[in-house]
């Protein structure tokens, strides 16, 4: 039996926002989606059950080598993964476009 003070603690996801860079088609892997940290000094992780942009995705997340105009790296880009193959369609992802991380606690 949880005590008073525990029944009233309510578990809130994490949310972030990413802007995105770019939508990558993979012909049999489905799609990747590059996109910025808004809050680049928030850390964050991905688990089961994460949602970008409300699309569920792999409990993963990778970093691309991609670098900026002077060449340095790019530390504020990641790649996420759907956990569906389905595609989903071409303007549900824009360039530019804010999307949510939420991640479950």
């Amino acid at each position: 039996m949880l005590s008073p003070l525990a029944a009233n603690i309510v578990s809130t996801p994490m949310v972030q926002e990413f802007e995105i860079v770019k939508v990558f088609d993979h012909h049999n892997r489905g799609q990747f989606i590059f996109a910025r940290q808004v809050n680049v000094n928030q850390s964050f992780e991905v688990k089961e059950g994460s949602l970008l942009g409300g699309i569920t995705i792999y409990h993963y997340v990778d970093m691309p080598r991609m670098l900026d105009e002077n060449g340095q790296p790019r530390l504020d880009v990641f790649v996420f993964r759907p956990l569906s193959l389905k595609k989903f369609p071409a303007d549900y992802f824009q360039e530019g476009q804010i999307v949510e991380l939420v991640v479950p606690e």
